[in-house]
């Protein structure tokens, strides 16, 4: 796998791999991660990754995380009250 570019955001680090005929697009948030793969035949280069995640898309992917973020503080909270933290 190697490393094409990144995708900036001011909250997100997005990075896009090629892989395998594919492109993978890894973004990171804190401790958490979500990748997308596609394949590269749909695409004329891996920039025009850039208009897939636009906005409203970025939007849906950090609520994603949010909930990541929730659902671990609660698996965590179970964990604590269940005295084996």
């Amino acid at each position: 796998m190697r490393t094409l570019g990144f995708i900036e955001h001011p909250v997100l680090k997005i990075s896009v791999f090629g892989w395998s005929e594919k492109y993978l697009v890894k973004i990171e948030a804190g401790l958490f991660e979500q990748t997308y793969k596609f394949r590269q035949a749909d695409f004329n280069s891996w920039e025009d990754l850039r208009g897939f995640f636009d906005k409203p898309m970025l939007d849906d992917i950090l609520a994603t995380f949010r909930k990541m973020s929730d659902d671990a503080m609660r698996a965590a909270k179970r964990l604590q009250s269940h005295g084996t933290a």
